[in-house]
């Protein structure tokens, strides 16, 4: 007789397209195929994460249509299981996956749409410090090239050769399909989800200098970045601005 764990362990494998014969063996099929009856947990199972999928990434499958997304969905499940049981946050590799996918290969555009989704959902979800900190407290820090600061959750940094916001506006509920040219612009997006979202194109200095901060980079790494692109950036401009946004939660 199989543990309870190796029951679990084969359970989670055909769910996942894998049928075991010691599965198999211990389920009374009541006149039907054991195969047949564990089938409903698999389709159930299958069509509730392609579900939370699609209300993750509603304008990738607009950009592909329901069919294409049902397979892209279908492939991707049977390799990502859920982590936690909140199907809010599922998804997380989906992006990358599709980069990976070989039926999208000639959508270039399609995982940074994604991965623009997937910012969405996790600003709007993610909490927001009731007290802003104060540029101030800067000063007290030993030294301020090395200080690594903690910015808020609800903010995310994306940048993309192609104008994927403007593609993501165009596709929204109740917004009529039109031609649209999808030109290789260059964008650096700032996404915010506190007091509602926020979608700023940023100039590529300001970008890299608050993304490298994000990324846990020090201050003076995240200036000496933004420096090399942009000798004239101004640093003590763009640390009050930063301050400024409320971007900042702390010191690590």
């Amino acid at each position: 007789m199989p543990t309870l764990h190796e029951l679990q362990s084969d359970f989670r494998r055909f769910l996942t397209g894998e049928a075991s014969e010691q599965l198999l063996r211990l389920v009374d099929g009541a006149g039907s195929r054991p195969e047949s009856r564990l089938s409903i947990y698999r389709n159930n199972m299958l069509a509730t994460l392609t579900a939370a999928l699609k209300a993750t990434f509603p304008v990738v499958c607009r950009l592909v249509d329901e069919r294409f997304f049902d397979y892209a969905a279908d492939a991707f499940i049977r390799h990502n299981l859920p982590a936690n049981p909140c199907l809010a946050e599922y998804g997380g590799d989906f992006p990358e996956f599709l980069a990976g996918f070989p039926p999208a290969g000639g959508l270039a555009y399609l995982p940074d749409v994604a991965r623009l989704e997937w910012a969405i959902n996790r600003v709007l979800r993610a909490p927001h410090p009731a007290v802003s900190i104060p540029l101030t407290w800067l000063l007290g820090q030993a030294d301020p090239a090395q200080t690594r600061l903690c910015m808020v959750a609800a903010s995310v940094y994306i940048a993309s050769p192609y104008a994927i916001d403007t593609l993501w506006r165009r596709n929204q509920p109740g917004v009529a399909a039109m031609e649209f040219v999808l030109e290789q612009a260059g964008v650096y997006l700032e996404i915010h989800g506190a007091g509602g979202l926020r979608i700023t194109h940023l100039p590529a200095p300001v970008w890299t200098f608050r993304a490298r901060i994000a990324d846990g980079a020090t201050l003076g790494t995240a200036a000496a970045e933004a420096l090399a692109i942009a000798p004239d950036f101004d640093l003590a401009l763009a640390l009050a601005r930063l301050f400024e946004a409320n971007l900042v939660s702390g010191f690590r």
